[in-house]
């Protein structure tokens, strides 16, 4: 009894000596130093200009209260803001010890999100957001000629992130599947034709995938409300110049009753486009300049 007695007190003195050995620790935990170093090697990998507010060590786990990220230099005669906001990031050790995956979460303009990848080899890195309101984010106002709001939902899976964070490579690879819901668009601007004062569209829900690479291959874009039917296509990015990067899209959609309605004053224009009730569109042209659009055959 009496040796389980000094052996109780000697694992209770040992834990008590690392509990105040992780306190120190803790208290002296160089969160800036790290931030800055993190801020850097994001900044110097992909050209985003990267803002990181001190990493804070917990019992559990590390976090920071905000990443932001902004206007990269190469997106030309866009004003400097703040793109995108990250908030509340939490890193868990639970998750780095059962699953050898480091697994962030956090909450992105009312939404949601999650990203991990295999410590060891951080070839793949998985991504997944969660109703997101998209009109909170500046980074969707870069869409050209378009207002966009609704919620967004994606995944998106990362083939090549060890080659990319190397910058082996300037363009991921992977996947990219989703669904706006509850959205709204808004388009003018950009063509003879977009400079009319097109209706806004309301629609109940767009899926979309998409596989990335040097050229992004639109697999479907299905709209579903005021306007349905599909949208697939090709854009191939231009790395130097991303706004020049060259459009190929082929539309098919059939607008619902009240949307004939209200394009009805564009009926002589549009009908060059129609093919019965259904809009058969072929669009090509460049992101800071679209082609006047062209009838695919019917």
């Amino acid at each position: 009894m009496r040796i389980i007695k000094h052996i109780s007190f000697l694992l209770v003195g040992m834990a008590v000596i690392l509990v105040l050995a992780f306190w120190g620790f803790k208290q002296n935990f160089p969160g800036k130093s790290i931030a800055d170093a993190v801020r850097f090697r994001l900044t110097s990998q992909t050209g985003i200009p990267f803002e990181i507010q001190d990493i804070e060590l917990g019992w559990n786990k590390i976090s920071t209260p905000e990443i932001v990220l902004r206007t990269p230099k190469w997106l030309a005669g866009i004003p400097d803001i703040r793109l995108l906001i990250l908030e509340n990031l939490e890193l868990p050790f639970f998750s780095i010890i059962t699953s050898g995956k480091a697994k962030v979460h956090g909450q992105v303009h009312e939404g949601a999100f999650r990203i991990s990848t295999e410590l060891l080899t951080q070839k793949i890195l998985d991504l997944s957001i969660d109703s997101v309101q998209i009109e909170r984010a500046p980074l969707f106002s870069l869409v050209p000629y378009t207002f966009i709001s609704g919620f967004l939902s994606l995944s998106a899976h990362i083939e090549n992130f060890n080659a990319l964070q190397q910058q082996k490579t300037k363009f991921p690879e992977g996947t990219i599947k989703g669904k706006l819901k509850n959205a709204r668009i808004r388009i003018s601007g950009g063509t003879v034709l977009l400079d009319l004062q097109l209706p806004e569209l309301d629609l109940s829900e767009v899926q979309f995938e998409v596989q990335l690479g040097r050229s992004i291959h639109i697999k479907k874009i299905q709209l579903q409300g005021s306007l349905e039917g599909i949208i697939e296509g090709v854009i191939k990015l231009n790395e130097s110049r991303p706004q020049m990067s060259l459009i190929d899209l082929n539309i098919q959609v059939t607008p619902s009753q009240v949307l004939k309605k209200e394009i009805s004053n564009y009926s002589t224009m549009l009908s060059t486009l129609r093919c019965g009730d259904t809009f058969k569109i072929n669009l090509k042209g460049t992101f800071n300049r679209l082609n006047f659009p062209t009838r695919m055959k019917c």
